[in-house]
């Protein structure tokens, strides 16, 4: 087989053949070993190697053949090589004996083995040296110039090869350099990033999640239906398994999970389909911002001293009232009571308007505290307040007053050691269908009111004019 290999070299006509045969193995699905073994099996060399620098500059080196070769080998050799030739252009250098001399000590088995071999530069287009590729036979060979046509086409080929590789890295590279920063944005996002697949288990859970959530991903798989860690209601759960495997919502939509800790939050979710038909869930955390946005809310309808309804906000629940008196149904009535503190000026001077304040707060206590539940009392002046008795008439009305009184009585304000006993006068109004004049109905309760005052404060008067 030596032999035989030996005159593939030799012999011109045996090299085109052993090349035509050889080239299409040389393909960039190989790598580059295998590459190196099928030349060496091919054209009879005993060892073949190729150094190129990778992107740090440092010598990648891959060999293949029956003799053994390092880096420090192929390093040492190109140095010494490439000293003697520093002053002359070359492409390729050819030893026709004893190369393995110049590649080895002599304590290495291919010392004497090595005869004839060949180095070449691998250049790139621009003509700058990429690398080098060495072939070595244990013959002396007769005949260099085939040869040195063989290894031209090996050179070209190795070059395509090279070019495709760097490519294939350079693509490689992108596409890792890519995941990572995908990764590293889905990790770091300052949004809510999860997904759950078909079983309805957790696949993606990122940083902003186990945040918000208190919950690992592996917690949460931990249970059998990881969505009743966040819903427990069943019906709310089919809802949201429903939102993002069944007809995904595009649109943001406000979901209200619970955390660890079992604090309910306020989330905006959007769920997007991805190509695998997975869905991917963003979602915002508002909790606090729904939070603020109700204080703000309930800022701008309640009175700020006695933390009933402003005058705005109990005037619209008048008018909200009146439309729902308007409606079919049977029995849609209710009582306005209009209240005025009795000698609230005196009770300013006299005591100070701290005091007043106070007393203002501890009538309005009282009177929550005894109004039924769907009542709705409001602040409409200094000392006059408002309140809306639903599905009630004006003896219903009469009766709470009275309950008021009493209340005032058993429980008097305190200050100290000295107590105050607050009193007040009232007018009622029954409200009813076909009465939707909110100007008129409070005329007529201020007039009760005025009435009960009149006839010598701490009275309830019932409005007995009709619109």
């Amino acid at each position: 087989m030596k032999e035989t290999c030996r005159e593939i070299i030799d012999d011109s006509m045996l090299a085109l053949h052993a090349l035509a045969k050889l080239m299409p193995r040389l393909t960039s699905q190989c790598s580059l070993s295998e590459m190196l073994e099928t030349i060496n099996r091919t054209l009879g060399s005993t060892l073949a190697w190729i150094s190129v620098d990778d992107d740090r500059g440092y010598p990648r080196v891959v060999c293949a053949g029956e003799v053994t070769c390092h880096a420090f080998d192929v390093t040492d050799f190109l140095a010494s090589t490439l000293l003697q030739r520093h002053h002359r252009a070359w492409r390729a250098i050819y030893w026709k004996e004893n190369v393995g001399k110049s590649l080895f000590t002599a304590q290495h088995p291919g010392y004497g083995q090595l005869q004839s071999g060949v180095l070449c530069k691998l250049s790139s287009h621009d003509g700058s040296c990429n690398g080098y590729f060495f072939l070595a036979f244990t013959r002396r060979l007769q005949a260099l110039p085939v040869l040195k046509n063989i290894v031209a086409v090996l050179v070209e080929k190795l070059k395509e090869y090279f070019a495709e590789m760097v490519s294939r890295e350079r693509t490689a590279k992108e596409m890792q350099r890519v995941v990572t920063q995908y990764k590293t944005l889905f990790e770091r996002a300052p949004v809510l990033m999860t997904s759950f697949d078909k079983g309805n288990r957790c696949v993606l859970w990122n940083v902003e999640c186990e945040k918000v959530f208190g919950w690992s991903m592996a917690e949460i798989n931990a249970h059998a239906d990881p969505l009743a860690v966040f819903y427990p209601d069943p019906e709310e759960r089919r809802r949201v398994r429903s939102s993002f495997n069944v007809s995904p919502l595009k649109d943001m939509y406000e979901w209200h999970p619970l955390r660890k800790d079992g604090a309910q939050l306020t989330i905006l979710w959007s769920n997007i389909p991805l190509p695998d038909n997975s869905i991917l869930n963003i979602g915002l955390d508002i909790t606090e911002r729904k939070k603020v946005e109700q204080q703000l809310a309930l800022k701008a309808t309640t009175d700020d001293l006695t933390g009933c309804l402003n005058r705005s906000a109990i005037l619209q629940q008048l008018q909200t009232a009146m439309a729902e008196t308007q409606r079919p149904d049977a029995g849609n009535r209710f009582c306005v009571l209009m209240f005025d503190l009795d000698y609230f000026k005196q009770i300013n001077d006299e005591w100070g308007h701290q005091v007043g304040d106070s007393a203002l707060v501890h009538f309005c206590d009282r009177l929550r505290e005894i109004s039924p539940a769907h009542s709705a009392l409001g602040r409409v002046g200094g000392e006059e307040f408002l309140l809306l008795m639903s599905q009630a008439d004006s003896e219903a009305a009469v009766v709470l007053s009275a309950r008021l009184r009493a209340a005032l009585m058993e429980r008097p304000m305190q200050m100290g050691d000295k107590s105050l006993t607050l009193s007040f006068s009232a007018g009622v109004v029954e409200v009813c269908c076909d009465q939707n004049d909110s100007s008129a109905l409070l005329t007529r309760a201020d007039k009760a009111l005025y009435d009960a005052k009149r006839s010598g404060r701490g009275k309830t008067v019932v409005s007995r004019d009709y619109l």
